[in-house]
């Protein structure tokens, strides 16, 4: 669910070349001034173009406001004042006098001409065309006036008069080159790219060396997708004009969307090294830093382009989007209001509203998601954040049908399909069957071009070391990384080399703690999935994990190209890919017992204990266990710290029945969306629906982790959630000295809490039916000193099991990894 891309759209380069030199001084003899023969007085007129022809504008200038004096009806000498105010930069001034001498001479061409351009100067493209549409009308035969209607036609937006204006300057002159690019601007501005090629090689063909056009058929072909072809536009245009600003911009923009990111800054750097202070090569070059990870750089880099010119909205929304990557959300947001109130952008409001789901305002994102629809009906990765959005606030029924109508719209839009896979594998409307079925549906999607396979091993034997490599958004402080921490400390050096393909560069304490541990660590984010798979085959890895799924930042399309030999899907998520390539998933035989094996297209490999093995908080982020808050109150509270989609109607009516048979108990819930009024409410008018009233109810927003942390000091027990079971909640309610009672289903999803609980020696903890849940609820709560005793001695009970035991799942991780080389290539003993 990822968040949208933060390039601004391509605009056409310059609508052609500059203004050509005027010729204003027809009406003028432009000999040397002679002296009147009656008076012996010089003209002022002549002394005038002497003067102009000297170089002395300001002279000039004077001259002829005398010669306007002495013959004010004369429309030549308000012309060539006119002339002269523009050339020194008063081009306003020279409006007035060009007004008037269209007032004295209506069909002065002169006059009409040089007031169409001077209006263009001052922004004025609609009153310009006017005039230069006069200016045509009276000497159709001068080529320079029609192409100066034609780009001040398309700076004023109006593409239908400029179409027309055009196509009667090619039929004037069909070989004018000017004319055919003129078209082809229009074309591109109107999103007609292929038309736009069209035009622009048959302006080549007529000039060749045009450097402005073959900046415009890159920027045509980039539209196109045609990034090789775009390049090489681009670059020609170099060659012949090395000056073009915009060109090194533009042409940086197609190397990022070719992977080439190196060779994206080493081309805004030269335009920066020629124009320091261009704020749009500014912010381009900080949207190629924020993907190569380098996200303070790429700040500055948008705070610069702010700085200068802080009326263009798109580096706002780059820069919330580098602050957000950092983890500062808040300034996230700040940047995105500071940037809509610039200029109302789609993508800003798409921006935001992901910001916004981070702080828990899912009721305001939801409006900001809706504004960008507004603005772009036509953006389906808003519709899709739309989608996620309605699936936060009720769950994933309305957020399957978001999903769905996307997929009718364009059937290989891969984050739509994951994420309706993600919402499905929790819907407990849904059925395994319906599952796969969307599931091969979203793999049938992938593209199949496999890259060539390398050389294994003799006789399937097992590659000393063996490289492992990892694909995952959440190598950070996330659930996963949470998880994955400890177990690759104690993986065996000498028998594995571990390499990190992160698709985020999002980082913090947690990365920097485990990178070393990798031999190398690549950032993927944004490049092809071709490109990535590429660097994972380079790198000789033998087996690739997935630890993402169908949850956000995923790249599967990379597994499909199937850069090695073995690829297993593991950790972050709870289902099938349903990627054909990829060979195995690791279960345990809690999670997928016997029998369960064709809820996946993967190969089941079950690890020993257990699928997951959670690393104990840091020492300073782990409070110590506190007493039983029972003991003091006389009553106990049962909690719920998960996400509010998970408490579905089905779970609600069950704590219903819970709170009926245990009249004294209270319910303590947190989580992200209770920070929000509107749905603090909502969820204590569904608890009032089942019973619960509001006075047996505390909740609390999301907090930092050790506040979260020390939140269990005012739990007893806590009530799980199905069929989307806690999995990172439950653990560390577990590490702060507090069960929990799961009820168990029939996917990996919903039997988390059988494994874990399990795993972690508690059994007794996990019910078999929705009865057995209540039975257990009412049997648990009212034997307060056997949950003070269990609470005294959970800490160290479950450090000693295998739910917390890194050490002893790095062996049987190891042993997996061997084990399935193994099965797929043969053991070493049937070498040749």
């Amino acid at each position: 669910m990822g968040l949208s891309a933060w390039i601004k759209g391509l605009p056409s380069l310059g609508r052609g070349p500059r203004p050509l030199a005027r010729t204003p001084l027809a009406a003028v003899v432009n000999d040397a001034p002679q002296k009147d023969a009656a008076t012996g007085d010089i003209d002022p007129a002549k002394l005038g173009v002497s003067l102009l022809q000297s170089g002395k504008l300001a002279a000039a200038a004077d001259a002829f406001r005398q010669a306007v004096a002495q013959a004010p009806q004369s429309a030549a000498n308000h012309v060539n004042l006119a002339y002269a105010l523009q050339e020194l930069g008063s081009g306003a001034d020279a409006v007035v006098y060009l007004r008037q001498a269209i007032v004295l001479d209506p069909v002065s061409f002169d006059a009409h001409y040089m007031l169409g351009g001077a209006l263009e100067g001052l922004g004025e493209h609609a009153a310009a065309a006017e005039h230069l549409r006069q200016a045509v009308v009276l000497k159709p035969e001068f080529e320079p006036a029609r192409g100066e209607l034609c780009r001040a036609l398309v700076a004023s937006g109006d593409t239908a008069e400029a179409r027309a204006a055009i196509k009667e300057a090619i039929a004037f002159n069909p070989r004018h080159a000017d004319f055919h690019h003129y078209l082809g601007n229009v074309c591109l501005s109107e999103s007609h790219a292929e038309a736009a090629v069209a035009s622009y090689l048959r302006a080549l063909e007529l000039q060749p060396n045009y450097a402005q056009v073959h900046g415009n058929l890159g920027l045509a072909l980039h539209a196109q997708q045609q990034y090789d072809a775009a390049a090489a536009s681009f670059e020609r245009a170099l060659e012949i004009d090395a000056s073009l600003i915009d060109v090194h911009v533009k042409l940086a923009q197609t190397r990022k969307a070719q992977g080439r990111l190196e060779d994206a800054a080493q081309s805004l750097q030269r335009a920066l090294d020629a124009r320091p202070n261009d704020a749009e090569a500014l912010n381009q070059m900080g949207t190629v830093l924020q993907e190569q990870g380098q996200l303070e750089r790429a700040t500055a880099c948008y705070l610069r382009a702010i700085e200068l010119e802080p009326g263009q909205p798109g580096a706002y929304g780059n820069l919330g989007l580098a602050l957000y990557e950092q983890g500062k959300v808040g300034e996230a947001v700040e940047a995105y209001r500071r940037g809509l109130a610039v200029r109302p952008l789609a993508t800003t409001h798409d921006n935001l509203g992901s910001a916004l789901i981070k702080q828990g305002a899912v009721d305001e994102a939801i409006e900001h998601y809706r504004a960008a629809l507004a603005l772009d009906p036509d953006n389906l990765n808003t519709r899709c954040n739309l989608g996620a959005a309605l699936a936060d606030v009720g769950g994933p029924r309305d957020a399957i049908a978001a999903y769905r109508h996307i997929l009718t719209l364009k059937p290989d839009h891969l984050i739509a399909h994951s994420n309706l896979l993600f919402s499905l594998a929790y819907d407990d409307e849904s059925s395994v069957e319906d599952y796969l079925a969307e599931a091969r549906r979203f793999d049938a999607q992938l593209t199949r071009e496999p890259l060539e396979p390398r050389a294994l091993p003799v006789g399937g034997a097992v590659p000393r070391p063996m490289r492992v490599g990892f694909v995952s958004g959440d190598l950070r402080g996330h659930p996963v990384g949470y998880f994955f921490e400890g177990i690759i400390d104690h993986l065996d050096r000498d028998r594995f080399e571990l390499y990190a393909y992160s698709t985020s560069p999002t980082e913090d304490a947690l990365t920097a703690r485990i990178k070393p541990r990798f031999a190398r660590w690549h950032l993927i984010k944004g490049r092809r999935a071709e490109d990535a798979a590429n660097t994972i085959r380079e790198d000789g890895v033998d087996v690739l994990i997935d630890l993402a799924g169908h949850s956000g930042l995923n790249f599967l399309q990379v597994f499909a190209f199937r850069p090695a030999p073995v690829q297993v899907s593991w950790l972050g998520y709870f289902a099938s890919t349903g990627v054909s390539a990829i060979d195995y998933v690791l279960a345990d035989a809690l999670c997928v017992p016997p029998g369960n094996e064709r809820q996946f297209t993967e190969k089941v490999w079950r690890l020993p204990q257990t699928r997951l093995c959670y690393t104990p908080p840091q020492h300073e982020a782990a409070p110590a266990v506190a007493a039983l808050p029972a003991l003091q109150r006389g009553h106990v509270s049962f909690g719920c710290f998960q996400r509010l989609p998970k408490i579905n109607d089905e779970v609600l009516a069950l704590w219903g029945r819970v709170f009926a048979a245990v009249p004294t108990a209270h319910l303590v819930l947190q989580s992200p969306q209770m920070a929000r009024p509107r749905f603090v409410e909502e969820m204590l008018r569904r608890l009032a629906e089942v019973g619960m009233a509001a006075e047996r109810v505390s909740v609390r927003p999301p907090a930092h982790r050790a506040e979260y942390l020390s939140s269990y000091a005012d739990v007893d027990i806590v009530l799980d959630t199905f069929p989307y079971t806690g999995g990172t909640t439950t653990c560390e309610a577990l590490w702060m000295g507090v069960p929990t009672l799961t009820l168990a289903g029939q996917t990996m999803l919903a039997r988390q809490g059988v494994s874990m609980l399990g795993c972690a020696g508690l059994a007794e903890w996990v019910a078999e039916t929705p009865a057995d849940y209540v039975a257990k609820a009412v049997a648990f709560a009212g034997d307060i000193p056997r949950l003070a005793r269990l609470r005294s001695g959970l800490r160290e009970q479950v450090r000693s099991s295998p739910l917390f035991d890194t050490r002893l799942f790095a062996q049987g991780l190891e042993a997996a990894l061997v084990g399935m080389w193994q099965d797929k290539f043969g053991p070493p003993s049937e070498a040749a």
